[in-house]
């Protein structure tokens, strides 16, 4: 399948990258039910900001939303996505305070309070939400085995 390493940012936050060999990546991205993107938290966003950009070339926005500070990042050049998206195709990922450093994955899906109780009908748990967000709504899941993912409603309802 390729190469693949595991490494943790300045603040700990795990992730992997790889190497493709014939698969190169996920076919369908952007749409209800697929990956959208992935979201770091982290207790020191300005040291993210220079890690990620020095090592992925991202080039990152940084917005406040109430007393926080968000960070979206962008790749330069990256072409994806759908003209009528809420979110612009070449954003690769968003950032936002966190005590405990961790990446996340970011599903986007029609209506996260029916995805959020249809988990814990199959044994899941919510996180936290559904709650609404300054782009939506949103609610953050682990399924029975504890693994976290979040899931987003981007735009009006």
């Amino acid at each position: 399948m390729g190469r693949t390493a595991v490494i943790a940012d300045p603040a700990g936050a795990v992730f992997t990258v790889s190497e493709p060999d014939p698969h190169r990546g996920a076919q369908v991205v952007n749409e209800p039910g697929a990956w959208a993107m992935s979201a770091l938290s982290t207790p020191d966003l300005g040291s993210a900001k220079a890690f990620y950009g020095a090592v992925f070339g991202w080039e990152a926005d940084t917005f406040p939303v109430g007393d926080a500070e968000f960070t979206l990042w962008r790749l330069p050049g990256f072409e994806g996505g759908e003209p009528e998206q809420p979110v612009p195709a070449d954003v690769v990922a968003v950032a936002g305070p966190g005590e405990q450093p961790r990446w996340d994955v970011d599903l986007w899906i029609e209506d996260p309070d029916a995805i959020a109780t249809r988990a814990t009908e199959l044994g899941g748990t919510v996180v936290a939400g559904p709650f609404d967000m300054p782009m939506g709504r949103r609610a953050v899941l682990a399924d029975p085995q504890g693994a976290t993912f979040s899931i987003s409603r981007v735009g009006p309802k």
